[in-house]
């Protein structure tokens, strides 16, 4: 069980985690590809903010204490997942081939977009639910953009 407050906490990790993944990806590719790369991590790092932002209002909601159903299992697996993700850019794994790049990001968006769609709105209070379901459409918007 997890608090409102931790859920936000894992939450706003998993954006800035993934704004590094596209800043890294926007160094290591040129063209059409770095300026996607550069637009999708500038964006993550606005739901960073955005997510902070909420945690900072609500830091003193006694319902932020409140014990929560969220799978947080998943929500850790997906911190794991994109620290090693960003390893394995900055090691040069996702180099060479940019539409190679392009799918292996949009399956880990895909898996983002899923944390925001099911394990964060659903155990949620009804404005963060209805905040992470946001989320959620905007990450399906970044997944049509890596499959264009």
């Amino acid at each position: 069980m997890a608090t409102n407050y931790q859920l936000l906490e894992k939450a706003e990790r998993i954006e800035l985690l993934a704004q590094q993944i596209y800043e890294a990806l926007s160094e290591r590719f040129g063209g059409e590809t770095r300026e996607l790369f550069k637009r999708l991590a500038a964006e993550e790092g606005q739901h960073a903010s955005r997510v902070r932002l909420l945690a900072a209002r609500y830091r003193q909601d006694r319902k932020l204490m409140a014990s929560l159903n969220v799978d947080t299992p998943l929500l850790d697996r997906l911190l794991v997942e994109a620290v090693e993700a960003l390893a394995a850019v900055k090691a040069g794994a996702w180099d060479g081939d940019p539409k190679a790049a392009l799918a292996s990001a949009a399956d880990l968006e895909s898996r983002f977009c899923q944390a925001h769609a099911q394990a964060l709105s659903q155990g949620a209070q009804p404005e963060l639910r209805a905040f992470f379901e946001q989320l959620a459409v905007q990450d399906r918007a970044h997944l049509e953009l890596l499959k264009g």
